[in-house]
């Protein structure tokens, strides 16, 4: 039997939905249930109604780990995409050199999550780190880094600044897929380098910038936790205490259960408003992120 192209793309994408199914959607909805459930994970779960909802958002560490998270993306995800885009800007030429420069920029992607966080334990290390000896030696102030409440925040982001390969792939992939025709017209017009970067490769690239925006935000505000518990654990008093960690804290510290999918499930509506609100500002820019118009 001869299978149509539809039929094959729907078979091979098959184990990753299964996959996805069993491991993200069946889990979701059993913690669903769960917040409204007073469960130790050993004794029989009782009923809470939403009780475990008004624990979760009373509790003081809870808005400070969604301050704690809020921070994290509201500055450090468009800077970092912008850094995505510029890298990927500079680097959409030919040459051997490029080609060794995109691998290097892509190598920290590929790293370990425990092995990158690792390494810049060592490299922002207050007292021996590499960091630290290049500052003091330009007579520049060397912080403490994770062991500072006020350094360790910004200690964060510049880790998160060198995983940026995924969206500089994409950046440059999205690059090379503009006709050179534009660049050539406009600069027989008369159009300077920079005239050609903001009114021709922006505006074109902007639907790719926010697509790269709305996944860095879902990342950084669910996937930061192997980080943080491995490079501080929360704190200096608590200054990077997000809110996957709050959930682990409540979930397998204190065995609660009921609470922590309650917090969940706010992280999960945290989450989608925060893309509702980037796409309301698109469109609001009539940036239009739809397969036929791929276009501003």
């Amino acid at each position: 039997m001869k299978l149509s192209y539809y039929t094959k793309i729907k078979l091979l994408l098959l184990p990753y939905l299964l996959g996805i199914l069993l491991l993200v959607v069946i889990p979701a909805a059993g913690s669903f249930f769960l917040a409204f459930f007073h469960y130790d994970g050993i004794s029989t779960p009782v009923w809470a109604g939403n009780l475990n909802f008004i624990l979760a958002y009373t509790d003081d560490l809870f808005l400070l780990s969604v301050r704690n998270s809020l921070a994290l993306i509201i500055l450090p995800v468009p800077l970092r995409v912008l850094g995505m885009f510029l890298t990927a800007y500079l680097m959409r030429g030919n040459g051997k050199f490029i080609n060794w420069l995109r691998a290097f920029v892509y190598l920290p992607t590929i790293i370990p999550t425990v092995a990158y966080a690792l390494a810049w334990l060592w490299i922002l290390n207050p007292l021996f780190g590499p960091v630290n000896h290049i500052l003091s030696a330009f007579g520049l102030y060397a912080p403490g880094w994770f062991a500072d409440p006020q350094w360790a925040k910004p200690a964060l982001v510049l880790m998160s600044f060198w995983q940026i390969g995924e969206g500089f792939l994409v950046s440059l992939a999205a690059l090379q897929d503009i006709p050179k025709e534009l660049d050539d017209a406009s600069r027989l017009d008369g159009a300077s380098t920079s005239q050609v970067f903001w009114r021709i490769y922006l505006p074109l690239m902007f639907p790719i910038l926010l697509i790269l925006a709305f996944r860095d935000t879902v990342v950084t505000l669910h996937e930061s936790f192997a980080t943080i518990l491995i490079t501080t654990l929360g704190g200096p008093y608590y200054s990077t205490f997000t809110l996957p960690l709050f959930i682990y804290e409540k979930a397998f510290d204190l065995l609660s259960f009921g609470t922590a999918s309650a917090a969940m499930w706010i992280m999960y509506l945290l989450t989608g408003l925060i893309i509702l609100s980037l796409y309301i500002t698109a469109r609001q820019w009539d940036v239009d992120i739809t397969d036929e118009t791929f276009v501003v």
